[in-house]
Protein backbone atom coordinates (compact mmCIF):
# COMPACT_ATOMS: atom_id res chain seq x y z
CA UNK A 1 0.00 0.00 0.00
CA UNK A 2 1.49 3.26 -0.53
CA UNK A 3 -0.17 5.72 1.36
CA UNK A 4 0.61 8.92 3.23
CA UNK A 5 0.86 8.29 6.96
CA UNK A 6 -1.23 11.37 7.57
CA UNK A 7 -4.09 9.18 6.42
CA UNK A 8 -6.82 9.19 9.36
CA UNK A 9 -10.07 6.87 9.85
CA UNK A 10 -13.18 8.26 9.93
CA UNK A 11 -14.65 7.47 12.61
CA UNK A 12 -17.96 7.51 12.11
CA UNK A 13 -19.84 3.64 11.61
CA UNK A 14 -23.10 5.22 10.87
CA UNK A 15 -21.81 6.64 7.45
CA UNK A 16 -19.54 3.35 6.68
CA UNK A 17 -22.95 1.84 6.88
CA UNK A 18 -24.77 4.40 4.83
CA UNK A 19 -22.38 4.75 2.02
CA UNK A 20 -22.62 1.15 1.56
CA UNK A 21 -25.67 0.53 1.72
CA UNK A 22 -26.37 2.90 -0.80
CA UNK A 23 -23.94 0.90 -2.83
CA UNK A 24 -25.65 -2.07 -2.32
CA UNK A 25 -29.18 -0.83 -3.41
CA UNK A 26 -28.25 -0.31 -7.32
CA UNK A 27 -25.96 -3.79 -7.18
CA UNK A 28 -29.11 -5.72 -6.66
CA UNK A 29 -31.36 -4.48 -9.90
CA UNK A 30 -30.40 -7.81 -11.33
CA UNK A 31 -31.42 -10.66 -10.34
CA UNK A 32 -29.84 -14.52 -11.52
CA UNK A 33 -27.93 -17.24 -10.50
CA UNK A 34 -24.68 -18.74 -10.29
CA UNK A 35 -25.10 -22.01 -12.67
CA UNK A 36 -21.46 -23.57 -10.76
CA UNK A 37 -23.63 -24.36 -8.17
CA UNK A 38 -27.51 -24.23 -7.75
CA UNK A 39 -28.61 -21.34 -5.70
CA UNK A 40 -32.47 -20.46 -5.58
CA UNK A 41 -34.23 -17.12 -4.86
CA UNK A 42 -30.25 -15.64 -5.57
CA UNK A 43 -29.76 -11.72 -6.14
CA UNK A 44 -26.99 -11.05 -8.49
CA UNK A 45 -24.34 -8.14 -8.73
CA UNK A 46 -22.93 -6.75 -11.54
CA UNK A 47 -19.10 -6.52 -12.01
CA UNK A 48 -17.41 -3.76 -9.94
CA UNK A 49 -16.68 -0.99 -12.59
CA UNK A 50 -13.02 -1.20 -13.82
CA UNK A 51 -13.19 -5.28 -13.78
CA UNK A 52 -14.33 -7.76 -15.96
CA UNK A 53 -16.64 -10.66 -14.87
CA UNK A 54 -15.44 -14.10 -15.21
CA UNK A 55 -15.07 -15.76 -18.82
CA UNK A 56 -17.89 -18.01 -19.87
CA UNK A 57 -16.12 -21.85 -19.21
CA UNK A 58 -15.47 -23.10 -23.20
CA UNK A 59 -18.52 -25.53 -22.85
CA UNK A 60 -21.00 -22.93 -22.58
CA UNK A 61 -19.62 -20.40 -24.84
CA UNK A 62 -21.82 -19.47 -27.25
CA UNK A 63 -20.77 -20.59 -30.86
CA UNK A 64 -19.78 -18.26 -33.45
CA UNK A 65 -22.27 -17.55 -35.87
CA UNK A 66 -22.11 -18.54 -39.79
CA UNK A 67 -25.23 -17.24 -41.17
CA UNK A 68 -26.70 -14.50 -40.48
CA UNK A 69 -23.84 -12.93 -38.89
CA UNK A 70 -25.06 -12.49 -35.66
CA UNK A 71 -22.90 -10.99 -32.62
CA UNK A 72 -23.34 -13.63 -29.74
CA UNK A 73 -25.12 -12.70 -26.64
CA UNK A 74 -22.50 -12.54 -23.74
CA UNK A 75 -23.82 -14.43 -20.98
CA UNK A 76 -20.99 -14.03 -18.23
CA UNK A 77 -21.12 -15.49 -14.69
CA UNK A 78 -22.24 -12.89 -12.26
CA UNK A 79 -19.49 -11.94 -9.42
CA UNK A 80 -21.91 -11.79 -6.52
CA UNK A 81 -24.65 -14.27 -6.46
CA UNK A 82 -27.06 -13.78 -2.93
CA UNK A 83 -28.98 -16.06 -1.62
CA UNK A 84 -31.38 -14.43 1.10
CA UNK A 85 -32.86 -17.72 2.65
CA UNK A 86 -30.17 -19.91 2.28
CA UNK A 87 -27.98 -16.95 3.89
CA UNK A 88 -25.26 -17.42 1.90
CA UNK A 89 -22.73 -15.23 -0.97
CA UNK A 90 -21.15 -17.38 -3.61
CA UNK A 91 -18.54 -15.75 -5.53
CA UNK A 92 -16.74 -17.21 -8.32
CA UNK A 93 -13.07 -17.88 -7.82
CA UNK A 94 -10.19 -19.17 -9.38
CA UNK A 95 -7.40 -20.87 -7.60
CA UNK A 96 -3.96 -19.08 -7.86
CA UNK A 97 -2.33 -20.25 -10.90
CA UNK A 98 1.40 -21.42 -8.82
CA UNK A 99 1.94 -22.04 -5.27
CA UNK A 100 2.63 -19.59 -2.83
CA UNK A 101 5.33 -19.18 -0.70
CA UNK A 102 3.48 -19.02 2.20
CA UNK A 103 -0.59 -17.27 2.99
CA UNK A 104 -1.57 -14.64 4.47
CA UNK A 105 -5.08 -14.67 2.30
CA UNK A 106 -7.92 -17.23 1.69
CA UNK A 107 -8.95 -14.53 -1.08
CA UNK A 108 -7.36 -11.79 -2.93
CA UNK A 109 -9.30 -9.38 -5.65
CA UNK A 110 -7.23 -9.57 -9.34
CA UNK A 111 -6.03 -6.51 -10.60
CA UNK A 112 -3.09 -4.23 -9.76
CA UNK A 113 -2.73 -4.49 -6.20
CA UNK A 114 -3.47 -8.42 -5.90
CA UNK A 115 -2.27 -10.60 -3.43
CA UNK A 116 -2.54 -13.77 -5.42
CA UNK A 117 1.46 -14.63 -3.74
CA UNK A 118 -0.12 -15.36 -0.93
CA UNK A 119 -3.15 -16.25 -1.39
CA UNK A 120 -5.27 -19.42 -2.14
CA UNK A 121 -7.87 -18.01 -4.82
CA UNK A 122 -8.46 -14.86 -6.76
CA UNK A 123 -12.09 -13.30 -6.98
CA UNK A 124 -13.40 -10.33 -9.35
CA UNK A 125 -15.77 -8.86 -6.95
CA UNK A 126 -14.11 -5.98 -4.91
CA UNK A 127 -14.58 -6.32 -0.75
CA UNK A 128 -16.25 -3.01 -0.91
CA UNK A 129 -19.45 -5.04 -3.18
CA UNK A 130 -19.38 -8.12 -1.03
CA UNK A 131 -19.27 -5.75 2.24
CA UNK A 132 -22.86 -4.27 0.53
CA UNK A 133 -24.15 -7.91 0.00
CA UNK A 134 -23.34 -9.01 3.67
CA UNK A 135 -24.91 -5.85 5.04
CA UNK A 136 -28.41 -6.96 2.45
CA UNK A 137 -28.27 -10.15 4.68
CA UNK A 138 -28.58 -7.97 8.00
CA UNK A 139 -25.37 -8.36 9.13
CA UNK A 140 -23.71 -5.58 11.13
CA UNK A 141 -19.69 -5.04 10.69
CA UNK A 142 -17.23 -5.15 13.93
CA UNK A 143 -14.17 -3.65 13.32
CA UNK A 144 -10.65 -4.86 12.40
CA UNK A 145 -7.71 -5.35 14.40
CA UNK A 146 -6.42 -1.41 15.74
CA UNK A 147 -2.99 -1.03 17.33
CA UNK A 148 -3.06 2.17 19.23
CA UNK A 149 -0.08 4.11 21.40
CA UNK A 150 -0.76 4.49 24.90
CA UNK A 151 2.60 5.46 27.07
CA UNK A 152 4.70 4.17 24.87
CA UNK A 153 3.08 1.26 24.09
CA UNK A 154 1.05 -0.52 21.32
CA UNK A 155 -2.05 -1.75 22.78
CA UNK A 156 -4.16 -4.09 20.26
CA UNK A 157 -7.60 -4.34 19.89
CA UNK A 158 -8.84 -7.60 18.79
CA UNK A 159 -10.83 -8.04 15.77
CA UNK A 160 -14.61 -8.06 15.99
CA UNK A 161 -17.67 -8.48 14.07
CA UNK A 162 -20.11 -11.16 13.42
CA UNK A 163 -18.98 -14.88 12.70
CA UNK A 164 -19.17 -16.33 8.89
CA UNK A 165 -18.45 -19.40 7.27
CA UNK A 166 -15.61 -19.42 4.53
CA UNK A 167 -16.49 -22.49 2.23
CA UNK A 168 -15.37 -23.89 -1.04
CA UNK A 169 -17.49 -25.17 -3.42
CA UNK A 170 -16.81 -27.11 -6.56
CA UNK A 171 -17.22 -30.12 -9.11
CA UNK A 172 -16.01 -33.86 -8.80
CA UNK A 173 -17.22 -36.81 -10.41
CA UNK A 174 -20.48 -34.85 -10.80
CA UNK A 175 -21.19 -34.29 -7.24
CA UNK A 176 -21.11 -30.37 -5.92
CA UNK A 177 -18.53 -30.99 -2.98
CA UNK A 178 -18.74 -27.85 -0.47
CA UNK A 179 -15.23 -27.65 2.05
CA UNK A 180 -14.60 -25.51 4.73
CA UNK A 181 -11.37 -23.18 3.60
CA UNK A 182 -9.39 -24.06 6.26
CA UNK A 183 -8.46 -27.18 5.44
CA UNK A 184 -7.20 -26.28 2.21
CA UNK A 185 -4.66 -24.51 4.68
CA UNK A 186 -1.73 -26.45 6.47
CA UNK A 187 0.75 -24.94 9.22
CA UNK A 188 4.25 -25.92 8.27
CA UNK A 189 5.46 -25.41 12.18
CA UNK A 190 3.01 -28.45 12.74
CA UNK A 191 2.51 -30.40 9.79
CA UNK A 192 -1.46 -30.00 10.65
CA UNK A 193 -3.99 -28.97 8.72
CA UNK A 194 -5.28 -25.58 10.13
CA UNK A 195 -7.46 -25.58 12.94
CA UNK A 196 -10.98 -24.56 12.66
CA UNK A 197 -11.99 -21.00 13.76
CA UNK A 198 -14.43 -18.12 13.22
CA UNK A 199 -14.50 -16.07 10.75
CA UNK A 200 -15.36 -12.75 11.44
CA UNK A 201 -17.44 -9.88 9.33
CA UNK A 202 -14.73 -6.97 10.14
CA UNK A 203 -15.51 -4.14 7.51
CA UNK A 204 -12.79 -3.09 7.09
CA UNK A 205 -12.28 0.98 7.31
CA UNK A 206 -12.63 4.08 5.46
CA UNK A 207 -9.86 6.18 5.23
CA UNK A 208 -8.90 9.70 3.79
CA UNK A 209 -6.21 10.84 1.81
CA UNK A 210 -5.65 14.47 -0.22
CA UNK A 211 -9.57 15.37 0.00
CA UNK A 212 -10.70 11.51 -0.91
CA UNK A 213 -11.76 8.64 1.07
CA UNK A 214 -11.10 5.35 0.16
CA UNK A 215 -12.24 1.76 1.37
CA UNK A 216 -8.83 0.25 2.44
CA UNK A 217 -9.93 -3.33 1.87
CA UNK A 218 -10.48 -2.36 -2.02
CA UNK A 219 -6.93 -0.93 -2.17
CA UNK A 220 -5.03 -3.29 -0.66
CA UNK A 221 -7.31 -6.43 -2.20
CA UNK A 222 -7.97 -8.09 0.32
CA UNK A 223 -11.05 -10.17 0.25
CA UNK A 224 -10.81 -13.24 3.34
CA UNK A 225 -7.96 -13.00 5.27
CA UNK A 226 -5.76 -15.43 7.56
CA UNK A 227 -3.62 -12.61 9.63
CA UNK A 228 -4.58 -9.56 10.53
CA UNK A 229 -3.62 -6.31 8.33
CA UNK A 230 -5.67 -3.73 10.31
CA UNK A 231 -7.86 -2.92 6.85
CA UNK A 232 -9.84 -6.78 6.69
CA UNK A 233 -13.16 -7.12 5.09
CA UNK A 234 -13.44 -10.98 6.81
CA UNK A 235 -10.48 -12.38 8.81
CA UNK A 236 -10.21 -15.33 10.70
CA UNK A 237 -10.44 -14.62 14.50
CA UNK A 238 -6.74 -14.55 15.66
CA UNK A 239 -4.44 -11.68 16.78
CA UNK A 240 -1.62 -13.06 14.52
CA UNK A 241 -0.65 -9.91 11.84
CA UNK A 242 1.34 -9.85 8.75
CA UNK A 243 4.13 -8.97 11.20
CA UNK A 244 3.57 -11.78 13.08
CA UNK A 245 2.55 -14.83 11.06
CA UNK A 246 6.12 -16.74 10.83
CA UNK A 247 5.46 -17.28 7.06
CA UNK A 248 4.45 -20.74 7.59
CA UNK A 249 1.05 -21.09 6.37
CA UNK A 250 0.50 -22.86 3.12
CA UNK A 251 -2.12 -24.58 1.05
CA UNK A 252 -3.02 -27.58 1.70
CA UNK A 253 -1.99 -29.83 -1.31
CA UNK A 254 -3.21 -33.02 -0.42
CA UNK A 255 -6.36 -31.51 0.07
CA UNK A 256 -7.03 -28.47 -2.36
CA UNK A 257 -7.56 -28.55 -5.95
CA UNK A 258 -5.25 -28.21 -8.84
CA UNK A 259 -3.43 -24.63 -9.21
CA UNK A 260 -5.65 -22.29 -11.67
CA UNK A 261 -8.98 -24.48 -11.21
CA UNK A 262 -12.55 -22.58 -10.76
CA UNK A 263 -14.45 -23.04 -8.47
CA UNK A 264 -17.01 -21.14 -5.81
CA UNK A 265 -16.12 -18.75 -2.96
CA UNK A 266 -19.07 -19.21 -0.21
CA UNK A 267 -19.87 -16.99 2.69
CA UNK A 268 -22.23 -18.70 5.42
CA UNK A 269 -23.83 -16.21 7.57
CA UNK A 270 -23.98 -18.07 11.02
CA UNK A 271 -26.33 -19.18 12.38
CA UNK A 272 -28.67 -19.40 8.95
CA UNK A 273 -31.80 -17.32 8.49
CA UNK A 274 -34.60 -19.09 10.25
CA UNK A 275 -37.18 -20.22 7.42
CA UNK A 276 -40.39 -18.31 8.17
Amino acid sequence: MHRDTRNRETPAMNKILLALTLLALPLLATACSTKLTPNDSSQSLPAPPGTTAPPVPPAQAASPAVNPPISPTPNPQPPISINRQAGTIDIPATIVPIKPDWLELIATTKGPNSREHEAIVTINAKPSQIHAALLTLGLKPGHPLTNKLIDNQFISTPPTGPTVQILFIYQKNGQTIQTPAHLWVIDNLTGQTLTDAPWLYTGSVFREFQGKEYYMADEAANAVSLVNFGDDLIVRQTLTTQNSDGQHLQINEATALSYGTPLILRIQITPPPKAH
